[in-house]
């Protein structure tokens, strides 16, 4: 169980001859509980072991080979202890035993002996939680090294690494991994190796290098081959949830917990519950934290851990206070607020007599975050003077809590310049983080740290009453949380050999996703798609990342754009607290309004998407498809009278938006009809690139299988367009798609759409070849000014815990494609075909983009009697 982030089966004495073959039986014995000790099985070494040493003791009757059997003895001890400690929290009578053994003179015969103990008691009491005791034990480890087993050499210089990790003393830790990695190579403990590699991952964890530590747990994995170590997997969910892949940790963490469950090993299922309570948290669900943190404080509380046990009431404690937070003003939430208060307080004199000061920092943010909930406790400005700076070596999750209550106590100080001072240091913090990253995965799902600080951002710039300081404030959040893609190619020959073979994988599938769920064959397939998804979405993560083009939008500038485009209104919407507010601006000026409770017009966003999915099913009968319609009207009246106030406007609008304001059918609303409507993902986004134009060439159109129209559509597109290319056939294959998707022009691609919810960077669209995936054109160059997709569905995005958007088109926005029009519900064939070469005819023209889109739109409507689910995603060009 050495701390792997543990140790290899070669401490027992070899046999030898002249020996009882009973005692080299138990020695062999003793090796193998070694190797199941280090493998994670506890409960079969400790079975071994009770039965090695009853064994030892009925033979040893003095007149054998005295240093022998003192390591034979000593390391059955040394082992149970560990036993011990893992499975029913105990060790202290196999330590006293082996203190016996060393006080009898064991020395004289095995000197190795007084390290090996000193090793194992650190060990012990770094598990415990007791850091300067196992501190002080390691020391003395290490500081007889020479004298020590080969392997108990490791152990402690392992063992310490561990102990300077958790203490962040990176240096010393990269250390002493590199020095027991060193050693155990040279005599050949493989297991040591692959856990001194592992946990020099986490030492790049810890100095905040996360795509290298994922790189470096990933590489160790694979020198070892074998089954998934639970040890490792809970370290890489810890890198995961600093990352912000909370679902991605999760899932980690419950594996991890499953194969400790497996070995009875309930303090390590508990360290998994609380990883599981961080990620609830992360993700916005406290009630499901405060549920894993009280089982876990159950597991600790039994086996006599104190340090855990307090970690876990700090856990439960952070997930009362968000579940206060959200509560109504009145006498439950101060209640409430009272009750975090005198339990933080508690919780953080614990911390600091049990020497947790990062613990201990994150208790007193919770008891100040408290006393301002309910009004009381001493004076802000005297609270926030003795604060002090944030530590930067902090985990970023709490410096950034500790730049949150330094900006509320500042609020509450009336200094709202000091104040901002905090945000603003708090958002430059997540910059930093998220620059580290390469993929526009990681980049996105960071996100989820910076909501609480967007939270007290726009409280400061509501305080104002201005509001084109509202606007800058979301401007700046999402400049802060937003993805930029990734600079430079990966060019990596691997991830496109596996991308390659999920393509062939996803298309040879296909005649097996009909058949029922639990079809053998259709569940091999899907599994064997998912393990190559996150494979692939691995090897990204590794991509160190630099600088990107992350600009947030002001709002004088946005009143130039303005200037320019006569008629044109700019509509920033917003959700807060519950609210809707919303920012008009035009060239005259900027106003705010409030339009009420979000909830009603959210429920009416999820209708509407309901009764889009029915009405594109051909398969359902036409009285439900005329209920649905019915229903659809209804959802968009209902939107358009809660927005009426700035969406009734006569010219070109441009709505940004996001999370699932992002996905309202906005050009559907009937206020809307036949008039310019544009949905951008940000302020900047739309100043960029409106009224750019769009180039005369060249356009490059293509069909893809399975479509009746598809071609037909391709080939009329192609032919208004003088010079354009149709890809049909064979020739709309990936690599063509994406040469035309890497260069400046017009692309229209009718192609079967899939958004995937759950994993967005795999959304797609179906070539000749197989799918071309979302995840494919994160990879930086040029772009098309304007991407047409005529697919279904792919317009959708899914939103993640920090409410950052993924999708296909929200991934060719960020790569900086200047418009996108798709549809945001399944579009059927032949009308994608009608509306589609109608847009093109008006494009043709001359029209821009968005009033062509809204013409084709209305025309088809007032034609069929049919909402055309497509959205203009971008900037108007």
């Amino acid at each position: 169980m050495d701390s792997a982030r543990g140790a290899s089966a070669a401490g027992a004495p070899a046999g030898g001859a002249g020996r009882p073959p009973v005692l080299d039986r138990i020695a062999v014995e003793v090796a193998r509980a070694e190797t199941d000790n280090a493998e994670g099985h506890p409960g079969q070494a400790r079975r071994r072991l009770v039965a090695a040493l009853a064994e030892l003791d009925r033979i040893d009757d003095g007149s054998l080979d005295d240093g022998f059997v003192v390591r034979v003895r000593a390391r059955a001890l040394m082992e149970l202890a560990k036993c011990e400690f893992e499975v029913r929290g105990g060790p202290q009578a196999a330590l006293a035993r082996l203190d016996a053994l060393v006080a009898a003179g064991a020395a004289a015969s095995w000197p190795g002996v007084v390290p090996a103990v000193a090793g194992v008691r650190g060990l012990l009491a770094l598990r415990a939680g007791r850091q300067e005791d196992a501190l002080a034990a390691l020391d003395a480890a290490v500081a007889q090294i020479d004298v020590a087993d080969a392997v108990d050499g490791c152990r402690a210089l392992l063992n310490r690494g561990t102990l300077h990790s958790e203490r962040r003393d990176v240096v010393a830790a990269r250390a002493d991994y590199e020095e027991c990695a060193r050693r155990a190579r040279a005599a050949g403990f493989d297991l040591l190796v692959f856990k001194a590699e592992h946990n020099l991952g986490y030492v790049h964890f810890r100095a905040g290098r996360l795509p290298e530590a994922l790189a470096s747990m990933e590489g160790a994995a694979r020198s070892l081959p074998g089954p998934e170590r639970p040890t490792a997997l809970r370290d890489r969910s810890e890198v995961l949830l600093e990352a912000g892949l909370v679902g991605v940790a999760d899932e980690t963490l419950a594996r991890a917990a499953a194969l400790f469950a497996a070995e009875r090993l309930p303090r390590e299922v508990a360290e998994c519950e609380l990883g599981r309570a961080e990620c609830a948290l992360l993700r916005g669900d406290p009630v499901a934290a405060r549920e894993w943190a009280g089982s876990a404080r159950r597991r600790f509380q039994r086996r006599g851990d104190d340090a855990w046990v307090v970690r876990s009431a700090l856990l439960a404690l952070q997930a009362d206070a968000a579940v206060f937070a959200q509560l109504p003003e009145g006498r439950a939430r101060s209640a409430g607020w009272s009750g975090v208060a005198r339990r933080a307080a508690e919780v953080e004199e614990l911390c600091r007599a049990t020497g947790r000061p990062t613990w201990q920092r994150s208790a007193s943010y919770l008891r100040i975050e408290a006393d301002l909930a309910r009004g009381k406790g001493p004076d802000a400005r005297r609270v926030l003077d003795g604060l002090g700076p944030v530590h930067p070596d902090e985990p970023l999750t709490l410096r950034l809590h500790g730049r949150r209550i330094r900006a509320l106590l500042a609020v509450a100080a009336g200094q709202q310049d000091r104040a901002a001072h905090h945000v603003r240091a708090g958002q430059r913090d997540l910059v930093l983080h998220r620059s580290r990253f390469g993929s526009l995965d990681l980049r996105t799902a960071g996100a989820v740290h910076g909501r609480a600080l967007a939270d007290v951002d726009m409280r400061l710039a509501l305080g104002t009453g201005d509001p084109e300081a509202v606007l800058e404030s979301v401007e700046r959040v999402r400049a802060v949380m937003g993805g930029a893609p990734r600079v430079n190619p990966p060019g990596d020959p691997r991830t496109a050999e596996l991308l390659t073979d999920l393509r062939r994988l996803v298309e040879g599938s296909r005649p097996v996703t009909g058949r029922p769920q639990a079809d053998p064959e259709r569940v091999r397939l899907i599994a064997d798609a998912q393990r190559l998804k996150l494979e692939i979405l691995a090897r990204s993560w590794h991509e160190p990342g630099q600088a990107g083009d992350d600009r947030e939008g002001r709002a004088h500038e946005a009143r130039v754009v303005l200037e320019r485009r006569a008629g044109a209104v700019l509509l920033d919407v917003i959700e807060h607290h519950g609210e809707l507010l919303a920012v008009q601006m035009d060239a005259d000026g900027a106003q705010l309004h409030q339009l009420g409770d979000a909830a009603p017009a959210a429920e009416l966003v999820r209708r509407a998407h309901a009764d889009l999915e029915v009405l594109a099913n051909p398969l359902v009968p036409a009285e439900l498809r005329a209920v649905a319609q019915r229903s659809l009207s209804v959802a968009l009246d209902g939107l358009d009278a809660v927005l009426a106030r700035v969406v009734r406007v006569p010219d070109e609008l441009t709505v940004v938006a996001g999370g699932w304001l992002g996905v309202l059918p906005w050009a559907m609303l009937p206020s809307r009809t036949a008039l310019p409507t544009l949905v951008a993902p940000s302020v900047y986004h739309w100043m960029r690139y409106a009224g750019a134009g769009l180039p005369s060439a060249p356009v490059t159109t293509a069909a893809g299988p399975g479509l009746r129209h598809a071609d037909d559509e391709a080939t009329r597109v192609a032919s208004l367009w003088p010079g354009a290319r149709a890809l049909v056939g064979q020739d709309a294959s990936v690599a063509a798609v994406s040469d035309a998707l890497a260069a400046p022009g017009i692309v229209h691609l009718a192609a079967h759409g899939r958004h995937e919810p759950d994993n967005p960077l795999f959304s797609s669209l179906r070539l000749a070849d197989g799918p071309l995936f979302a995840h494919e054109l994160d990879a930086g160059g040029d772009v098309p000014d304007l991407v047409v997709l005529s697919s279904c569905e792919v317009g959708r995005s899914t939103i993640r815990a920090g409410g950052e958007a993924l999708g296909l088109a929200s991934v060719l926005l960020r790569t900086g494609v200047a418009c996108v029009v798709a549809a945001i519900a399944p579009l059927p064939d032949e009308t994608a075909m009608l509306v589609m070469t109608d847009v093109h005819a008006r494009l043709r023209a001359g029209a821009p983009v968005a009033a062509a889109v809204a013409a084709a739109c209305a025309a088809e409507q007032e034609r069929a009697g049919v909402h055309v689910p497509l959205l203009c995603l971008g900037a108007p060009v």
